[in-house]
């Protein structure tokens, strides 16, 4: 309490009326007399008590004022509390040790921070950079290095209990303690202190090769700027710093720290550093490129394109490039730039495709590729070598972009193409990261559109065994999520739909935040339709579709938008937040417009429109979004999508109930044709998902003949 305190002023004018008045001072408590006020209080033997008196002498300076509101403090979040088996008071040492002290306590400490010795404040003020916690090892080799003793005045600070000292680390025990030290250096010595720190540590990461330190490393020249570099060079050691720092950050799928380092890293980069250093240019570039892609950074990640695409040499140099324009164009609803790009480029690889993909050309190539891999053992295919041409492997990665964007765009006839021209270059040059993939795509033509669900099953199995040999984990999520889609035909569905979760956190782990929101998105419709809690599944949705706009992908909100408002109204709002139920179903005009350009819109959109009409018995309303359906099936000859057959179930049996209810022969012929659809898929992919589909529907046949008669 200092003289500007109100309490010192009101005892000031106390005085001035003549009241007598007594100060009682109250001298901090040696660690014995806590013990004994702690050994008193909680009724205990003074032996018992001594540990936990310790730690309360150590966070109050032995203030007895403070030592009982820690007492109150460590009772009110049952760190201290009465047991009724050992029929005393108990406490957790550990979660006392980690308890943030009250703010009065800290401004109690903070008061004496000015009367500690210079090199205990300065020793603060260097713990104080790296935040309220920093490991031992760190400042003793930072301290050998700038040649001052911090450990010893560190110490010193935790005897009078302005640091906590445990598990190797030193850690503040306020965050405004932390705060006043930092303070205590102005603004520009703090930044010039943090840029020594960090050229410090990098120079002893370098030399111990602590790849942990040179996250630290980084952090702090970044924390001092650009304005502290002395020259060129040190730009330039700089910026390679910072480089491998953002590597480091994506290999741990931190991608906005990595989006943060490489930045820094750039800012960092000398005039003319195209001409002078080209091969870091380069990388910095096309590694913030993919980070900006993947954080949603879409007005600085065209500058960064632009940049690479002007400034680098040869067509080589510019292909990782066009494949992140390649992605963002097709996630921003651009899909027909985005075939245009793709198809251009393979062309100058000489992997070029025919500007018209006929029935007869997808015929012929299907051909070819089962014959080849005909002749060939799943133990052959498993032990081939790895394709090391740089020209295949930049067009299987051009492939494998070409196949999303015919996808979305509803060219659905060119896709199994696409596959059968990727296994073909596999088996002609060897695998690459993206053969597991497309042998995921093989699968899915063989089982959805062949109805082969035997050999696609095999090919399912195949591609997860070469994505498990594979040395690259970056489309993990593609060849999880693909193979899942063969698998829920064949395997039971509720269990099955869990290996989308894996296929998300695979993606996540990789950066395929595409594949990731894509796992999730099927995931949560799949449960819906597999029957878990509605509720659940709409927060899940929620959460789903919060990511999907985050990352702008007019793509999947489209497709999972009209399940969402369905699950909504059956589940009721009840349990769901307002806000979130605004945000994530609140369409725009320019979703909506995107939307309408897509053919597979409005089969989804009708799809679920007559089934909601079905569950709450709008006759009508499901009689005309049926016959939009219907007219659209009709014109898709090949429908890929997982919840293929939940449409066709579902279908046919609105078709009985317009049937009966409208004497339609039509309707009834429609319901019959989707009873031996899913027959098939009985006797072709799983029984054990499909034959309950069949007494369902006798059921409805025996409805309808029984009304017409």
């Amino acid at each position: 309490m200092n003289e500007t305190h109100p309490l010192t002023n009101m005892l000031a004018s106390v005085d001035t009326f003549g009241i007598k008045t007594t100060m009682i001072r109250l001298t901090p408590m040696n660690k014995d007399a806590v013990n004994e006020f702690v050994s008193a209080t909680l009724s205990l033997l003074p032996r018992i008590t001594r540990p936990l008196a310790n730690i309360l002498h150590q966070r109050s300076k032995g203030s007895p004022i403070f030592v009982k509101q820690l007492m109150v403090e460590m009772s009110r979040q049952r760190y201290l509390y009465p047991s009724l088996t050992r029929r005393r008071w108990v406490w957790e040492v550990e979660k006392i040790r980690d308890m943030k002290i009250p703010e009065s306590v800290a401004t109690f400490i903070l008061n004496s921070l000015n009367r500690l010795p210079s090199e205990v404040l300065s020793a603060l003020c260097s713990l104080s950079c790296f935040g309220t916690t920093a490991g031992i090892e760190l400042i003793e080799a930072l301290g050998a290095e700038v040649q001052q003793d911090l450990v010893k005045h560190l110490d010193e600070a935790v005897a009078v209990s302005v640091l906590d000292k445990r598990n190797n680390s030193y850690y503040f025990v306020h965050d405004k303690l932390q705060e006043a030290a930092y303070s205590a250096m102005n603004p520009e010595d703090r930044r010039r202190t943090h840029f020594l720190y960090g050229l410090t540590l990098a120079r002893i990461a370098a030399r111990e090769r602590d790849d942990k330190l040179i996250l630290i490393a980084s952090t702090q020249v970044n924390l001092g700027g650009p304005e502290f570099v002395a020259d060129d060079d040190q730009a330039v050691q700089v910026a390679k710093l910072n480089l491998e720092a953002g590597k480091m950050a994506i290999k741990m799928s931190d991608f906005f720290s990595a989006y943060s380092f490489l930045e820094y890293g750039i800012s960092y980069l000398p005039k003319g550093h195209w001409d002078t250093n080209y091969d870091l240019s380069l990388e910095l570039f096309n590694k913030s490129a993919s980070c900006a892609l993947m954080n949603a950074e879409h007005k600085n990640l065209n500058f960064l394109l632009d940049q690479i695409m002007h400034n680098a040499n040869c067509a080589n140099d510019k292909f990782r490039a066009i494949m992140i324009s390649i992605t963002f164009k097709m996630w921003s609803g651009q899909i027909a730039e985005a075939i245009k790009m793709t198809t251009s480029t393979l062309n100058d690889l000489g992997e070029g495709i025919p500007n018209l993909i006929t029935p007869s050309i997808v015929e012929e190539n299907l051909k070819a590729t089962k014959e080849k891999l005909a002749r060939i053992s799943d133990d052959t295919l498993l032990t081939y070598p790895i394709m090391i041409d740089p020209l295949k492997i930049e067009a299987m990665s051009l492939l494998g972009k070409l196949f999303a964007s015919f996808s979305f765009a509803g060219h659905i006839t060119s896709l199994p193409f696409i596959a059968s021209k990727m296994i073909q270059i596999s088996l002609e040059s060897g695998w690459s990261s993206l053969s597991p993939a497309a042998f995921a795509h093989w699968s899915n033509y063989l089982a959805l559109v062949e109805n082969k669900f035997e050999d696609g099953y095999r090919y399912a199995k195949l591609a997860l065994s070469l994505r498990r040999a594979s040395t690259s984990c970056i489309y993990d999520g593609a060849v999880i999520f693909c193979t899942t889609n063969t698998k829920i035909f064949v395997e039971p569905v509720q269990s099955t739909i869990e290996f989308y979760l894996e296929g998300h956190k695979a993606a996540m782990r990789s950066g395929a935040t595409r594949y990731a929101t894509l796992c999730a998105m099927v995931y949560d419709m799949s449960s819906f339709w597999a029957g878990k809690n509605v509720k659940a599944v709409c927060c899940a949705m929620v959460e789903t579709m919060k990511q999907v706009k985050f990352y702008n992908n007019l793509l999947l909100l489209t497709i999972i938008l009209p399940a969402f408002q369905v699950a909504v109204k059956m589940a009721g709002e009840t349990g769901i937040e307002q806000s979130d139920l605004i945000n994530a179903s609140g369409e725009s005009s320019k979703e909506r417009n995107f939307a309408a350009k897509l053919p597979s819109h409005i089969l989804n959109t009708s799809f679920h429109g007559f089934y909601e009409a079905f569950i709450f018995r709008q006759l009508e309303r499901a009689k005309q979004d049926a016959e939009t359906f219907y007219e659209e099936q009709s014109e898709s000859t090949i429908n890929m999508s997982s919840p293929m057959f939940m449409r066709e179930f579902y279908f046919g049996l609105v078709s009985f109930w317009i049937g009966r209810e409208k004497c339609d022969k039509k309707w009834l012929l429609r319901g019959i044709a989707s009873k031996h659809a899913l027959n098939n898929l009985a006797t072709t992919a799983s029984t054990w998902n499909f034959e309950n589909s069949e007494c369902t529907y006798m059921v409805h046949i025996h409805l309808c003949f029984k009304q017409w008669l």
